[in-house]
């Protein structure tokens, strides 16, 4: 038989424990609130996504022959001429809705843009497809060069892979790459590719592995502080990082040069915010990153992914090219050298890179 007042006991006792639960779960989210408010940010602009509409091939559908061009004389340092380029409509394309490929895959096209002025959208000095398969733990980089000849999407046209982007934003260089690839990339990131300094600053430099040549093609850059000259290891802060990933001169292949040391610079910045483990770490860093940072992924997107990548054990990471080898040749469209490639081998051998599968 229970005593008079046991029974109150041990209610308060119970609501005592409530409510502490209560306010455990209250300042434990507290933290979540700010960063989800602060990578909310980076949403402002973001380009919508449709449902993909029923578009015909048009007339170009089937690209025009190109002349083949010796690699020796094709200078590939030089991006496209906006006078070279055509009277083709300039908008604000929408990314197109399509179907997931494999549920355990997430892509994400990211994107470092060169706004100039006079013009509406920039360049896309940098693309580039982030596969994370989440089952495996592995992310793969793939670069797509600047140069490569394709067939552009709702312009009805065929041109440089870039000029998707200067012609309709992020949603039609997704879109292009969709189309040509089978792809389904619904998610981006965007930088401005001059904020590339504050980012890097941001998470203290990276290190990065360089050639003398490399090491002296920084070091003749006015702006950037003096690096030993020799080949190894090397501490870069944001300018001196911001002037070797826009080198397009060292390594006398042009874009294929640059576009692998842009993927060395991602892995490094990848390597080095993998290492901050600590919430206030990671805190301070979306704080900066949202000055710089655009993407259409939601911040619980953002934190599921960042959570799983960060604290989800070991991580394989990978980068190549694309085109892939024997399926391309330098050609020349009029005045401009273009990369003409074989974009049935392309889209087997990116689906078999990412997905595994043929």
């Amino acid at each position: 038989m229970k005593k008079r007042g046991e029974g109150k006991t041990a209610k308060k006792h119970a609501l005592r424990i409530v409510i502490i639960i209560l306010l455990v779960v209250v300042f434990l989210s507290i933290p979540l609130v700010i960063v989800c408010c602060k990578l909310g940010q980076m949403n402002k602009n973001a380009v919508s996504t449709v449902k993909k509409p029923e578009i015909s091939p048009g007339e170009t559908a089937t690209p025009p022959a190109l002349i083949k061009a010796d690699a020796d004389k094709v200078d590939t340092t030089k991006d496209f001429d906006p006078a070279l380029i055509g009277d083709i409509r300039m908008d604000d394309d929408s990314i197109f809705n399509e179907s997931r490929i494999d549920k355990d895959v997430v892509n994400i096209m990211l994107f470092g843009s060169d706004v100039r002025e006079g013009e509406r959208h920039g360049r896309s000095d940098t693309m580039m497809i982030l596969s994370y398969n989440r089952k495996l733990r592995t992310a793969k980089l793939v670069s797509l060069l600047r140069d490569t000849w394709i067939y552009i999407p709702d312009r009805d046209t065929w041109n440089r892979i870039n000029t998707a982007y200067f012609f309709g934003g992020v949603g039609l260089a997704i879109n292009t790459v969709n189309s040509n690839f089978g792809m389904d990339i619904q998610y981006y990131v965007k930088v401005d590719f001059d904020s590339l300094k504050e980012i890097v600053d941001t998470v203290g430099g990276i290190d990065v592995y360089l050639t003398e040549r490399e090491v002296e093609y920084i070091n003749n850059s006015a702006e950037n502080d003096v690096l030993p000259v020799k080949e190894g290891w090397q501490h870069l802060n944001g300018r001196q990082t911001l002037t070797h990933s826009r080198n397009r001169s060292i390594g006398g292949d042009g874009d294929w040069s640059r576009t692998r040391r842009q993927r060395d610079v991602m892995y490094a910045f990848f390597k080095k915010a993998k290492t901050e483990k600590s919430i206030a770490s990671l805190t301070a860093l979306v704080n900066n990153l949202t000055k710089y940072v655009e993407t259409n992924m939601s911040p619980m997107q953002m934190i599921d992914l960042a959570i799983d990548v960060v604290f989800g054990g070991d991580l394989t990471l990978e980068n190549r090219a694309l085109p892939f080898e024997g399926t391309w040749d330098y050609a020349w469209e009029g005045k401009m050298a273009v990369i003409h490639i074989n974009i049935a081998d392309n889209k087997r051998l990116l689906h078999e890179y990412l997905y595994g599968v043929q």
